[in-house]
């Protein structure tokens, strides 16, 4: 009888041992193989910062396209999806008590309290999608997990919130607006509950930085200023004589920026003459060349069409196309002739798009020389802030759009593809200049 109350007893304290142990993630448990969410090249890999607030990278970018599928790196609790300082992340806590986090989706394909299996897809991809690991408040580099088995013996203290509480959420929120800000976007979370907003942002972006002054005109003039007086000091002193002009014989295909139109384009003051062209095209938004009365007789069979400043918002991809199109048209009706590009601010990244294109195409060598002038090869602040801080920063742009012939459109494909960290940008960044040009 003596055994028999010890082996109860034993049994009864087993099962409230058991009943004090917290719950894993279902479908996860102490062992976990990590993979990576996408298969893409990592443009900026784990660069820890040196202080709290420091620049750095707490995790992975990838260069994907938007709307590539991402996948779980491993099992575990969806405790966290939505939106924080206008962009989409997913976290899930994992088995061996790891977070992951999967930061600027396009979409969001899970809920929070949701358990899922290791690759299964979370979201899609948007640009500057970037994926983080923590322990805790730690930040690890998640190349060093991938393929690793994780076994870990975590002891949790009986009072830590269980995950998707409150406070568990709040520290996920916090924890990627400190993502976004090291993606440059914004150095801290909007305040909406209090009512204030923080003014403070990337030293880069200084369209948002303008339209908090309360005279925007009076701040663009002077951020304008700023800006030229920083890149005069890069130019040639204007005593410098010119070089000698090229021989004639040569045609300039000119490509205008955003909100220009046929009749009105920035680029047409390029002295055409002065370079040694004896005659020049202008690349049209609706496609072909802009209609010109002194156009060659042996170019005039190349389709004219005259466009507006909304042809310069559209994809930039597809302008890419169009412009090979007109290259490709030149140097048919001329051969043997070089065909020199010339292209200012926005108009440079499609001659960037379009000698990838001629590239493909085998016509490299049969370009000139090519010149963009003020062109943002690296992206630009409007387009970074519209398209990645989302409806505030639409907001925040439309003051400088009543400003703008033609208006700004936030929301534009071309600006959108101009952000600093949208796919196209990270495109060019790591493909660089075709060979040859």
């Amino acid at each position: 009888m003596g055994i028999r109350r010890g082996a109860l007893a034993l049994l009864s304290f087993t099962a409230v041992a058991l009943a004090l142990v917290p719950a894993s993630p279902a479908g996860a448990d102490d062992t976990a193989i990590y993979q990576p969410p996408v298969e893409a090249p990592v443009v900026d890999p784990f660069r820890p910062p040196k202080t709290a607030f420091g620049a750095g990278n707490r995790g992975l970018t990838y260069d994907l396209e938007s709307g590539t599928p991402v996948h779980a790196s491993a099992p575990g609790r969806v405790v966290f999806a939505g939106w924080v300082a206008g962009t989409q992340h997913v976290t899930i806590l994992h088995g061996d008590g790891l977070r992951t986090s999967y930061s600027f989706l396009e979409s969001v394909g899970v809920r929070r309290g949701e358990d899922v299996p290791g690759g299964a897809v979370v979201g899609t991809a948007g640009a500057g999608f970037h994926f983080g690991v923590r322990d805790g408040d730690v930040y690890l580099d998640p190349a060093s997990l991938f393929g690793v088995v994780e076994v870990r013996v975590r002891l949790v203290p009986h009072d830590e919130p269980a995950p998707g509480t409150h406070e568990s959420l709040l520290r996920e929120r916090i924890a990627l607006a400190r993502t976004v800000e090291e993606k440059g976007l914004l150095r801290r979370a909007v305040e909406w509950g209090v009512g204030r907003a923080e003014r403070e942002v990337e030293r880069s972006l200084d369209a948002l930085r303008m339209v908090a002054s309360l005279d925007p005109v009076v701040a663009i003039q002077q951020g304008t200023r700023t800006f030229l007086e920083r890149r005069r000091a890069d130019c040639t002193d204007g005593a410098v004589p010119a070089a000698a002009a090229p021989a004639a014989g040569r045609v300039a295909v000119l490509v205008a920026g955003y909100g220009s139109t046929s009749l009105d384009a920035a680029v047409d003051d390029v002295d055409i003459d002065a370079l040694g062209h004896d005659t020049s095209l202008r690349y049209s938004y609706a496609g072909g060349r802009v209609p010109d009365g002194d156009v060659a007789p042996d170019l005039a069979s190349i389709p004219a069409r005259p466009y507006s400043a909304a042809h310069t918002f559209t994809d930039l991809y597809d302008h890419g196309v169009a412009l090979a199109d007109l290259v490709e048209a030149t140097i048919s009706a001329r051969p043997g002739t070089p065909v020199d590009l010339i292209a200012h601010s926005q108009g440079g990244v499609v001659v960037r798009l379009a000698l990838v294109e001629l590239a493909r195409r085998g016509r490299i060598g049969e370009l000139g020389t090519v010149v963009t002038i003020g062109t943002p090869h690296r992206g630009v602040d409007l387009g970074s802030a519209a398209s990645l801080a989302g409806p505030i920063g639409r907001w925040l742009l439309t003051p400088i759009a009543d400003l703008t012939d033609g208006g700004v459109d936030p929301a534009a494909p071309s600006v959108v593809q101009m952000a600093s960290a949208s796919s196209l940008m990270l495109e060019l960044r790591r493909d660089g200049v075709p060979a040859g040009v």
